[in-house]
């Protein structure tokens, strides 16, 4: 059946008195993604715990054992229209809800409970939606959009990940966190991960394509209930992102900085993120790298109610080759040391950091369709406890079995778009 077609109808279901309006324009699409894994969190104890100093808290680790699974990676499905105003102006809309395939209760915002049976994302649910907005856009000054939005640092090097989104790969098991541990949940914007955020509340401005350079430009409200108290200057807290990408012909490149200050009455911190990246292409040879430092100073409730500060960098290098309808791809990703320091400069970080390896192969079995093996591993230094996949990803984690242990999966998938 048409998609258009489709799309009609379901406006109908929602929407019965507005059927007889123009939604001849509306469309359907989205991602299917589902794998078979083999994965091991480098320990044979189902659960093992540990607690250190410092904000970067990580949480207790659970099954960690070898097993295998069947996952649904970041699967969606998502409506969107537009409204032609007259002179080279359009109302715009989306609407993206996760779905979950296998069940389980994980969407790009990382594992949620989210649903009346605590299994499936509720749709239409507030913790299943993805980029949701509406705004207007014009040919020649862009877009203004409001809603939940990518930001722009997430979506600065996002198109350098060779793997994509959608399997255990995914490069932001290392990018955007810490230590593997999902601060946000108390530190950042509404509980989205450190740099990977879709933002709430959110406005963005999207500049139009002028020769291959683009400039985003976001701004979200913190404290749009009302429910925090915080003492002291920018007691709400506040959140921007702005980044720039020049993609033309065989060269990208993109640069993109955010300021996130979270306050309440027990927590002041503020986290300030820089990408940088840059990839070739070269007659199906493509290389990259990219770069990201987060830093944070403040007050924390977690693990330590004492001033401390913060700065982590990490480096990525992403590389495939096209022959034919096959792709090969090598992937790797180096977190440094969290370098967290105390009010009075004690070091409280420990060998924190990690890296992972990531090798693959992918083969088109259409324009739409394509079938993919591969193998990914986190190896932590001696106090990491960095995932593979789970935080900001969207895939379900492989937990280290302690500190030091190293998460590894085989991953055998396919990803089907409409």
């Amino acid at each position: 059946m048409n998609k258009k077609l489709i799309a009609l109808a379901i406006a109908g279901a929602f929407a019965a008195p507005v059927a007889m309006a123009d939604n001849g324009n509306v469309v359907i699409y989205g991602d299917m993604a589902v794998s078979a894994d083999s994965v091991d969190g480098g320990s044979y104890n189902p659960v093992v715990t540990g607690t250190r100093t410092g904000p970067i808290n990580a949480a207790s680790t659970s099954s960690a054992q070898r097993r295998g699974r069947i996952s649904s990676n970041n699967s969606f499905i998502g409506f969107k229209g537009s409204e032609d105003l007259g002179n080279g102006l359009s109302a715009v809309w989306q609407f993206e809800n996760a779905i979950a395939l296998d069940g389980q209760n994980t969407n790009d915002n990382g594992p949620v409970a989210v649903g009346g049976n605590g299994l499936y994302p509720t749709f239409f649910g507030s913790q299943s939606r993805r980029n949701t907005f509406a705004g207007l856009s014009s040919k020649d000054l862009g877009s203004v959009t409001f809603g939940v939005q990518d930001s722009p640092v997430k979506t600065s090097t996002g198109p350098m990940d060779a793997f994509g989104q959608h399997t255990l790969a995914d490069y932001r098991s290392l990018w955007g966190t810490i230590n593997g541990a999902n601060v946000a949940s108390s530190i950042s914007l509404n509980g989205a991960n450190i740099a990977n955020i879709r933002a709430q509340n959110s406005v963005l401005y999207t500049s139009p394509n002028l020769s291959g350079f683009t400039i985003k430009a976001m701004g979200a409200a913190q404290n749009e209930s009302g429910n925090y108290t915080g003492t002291g200057s920018g007691a709400t807290g506040h959140y921007y992102s702005v980044g720039g990408t020049y993609a033309n012909g065989p060269l990208f490149a993109t640069l993109a900085y955010e300021d996130n200050r979270y306050t309440t009455t027990s927590t002041d911190f503020d986290f300030k993120n820089w990408r940088t990246g840059v990839g070739f292409n070269f007659s199906g040879l493509k290389v990259g790298l990219a770069y990201e430092r987060i830093k944070g100073d403040g007050t924390v409730p977690v693990g330590s109610t004492s001033a401390v500060s913060l700065n982590r960098d990490a480096w990525y290098v992403p590389i495939s080759y096209q022959m034919g309808s096959n792709t090969f791809k090598l992937a790797y990703t180096k977190a440094g040391k969290s370098n967290q320091k105390s009010s009075t400069g004690a070091d409280m970080s420990g060998s924190d950091g990690a890296n992972q390896w990531s090798l693959g192969v992918n083969h088109a079995m259409s324009k739409r369709t394509s079938v993919y093996a591969l193998y990914s591993q986190v190896r932590n230094d001696s106090n990491g406890s960095y995932s593979l996949g789970g935080a900001g990803t969207g895939i379900q984690a492989v937990a280290p079995g302690s500190y030091g242990s190293d998460p590894r999966a085989v991953s055998v998938g396919m990803i089907t778009s409409f």
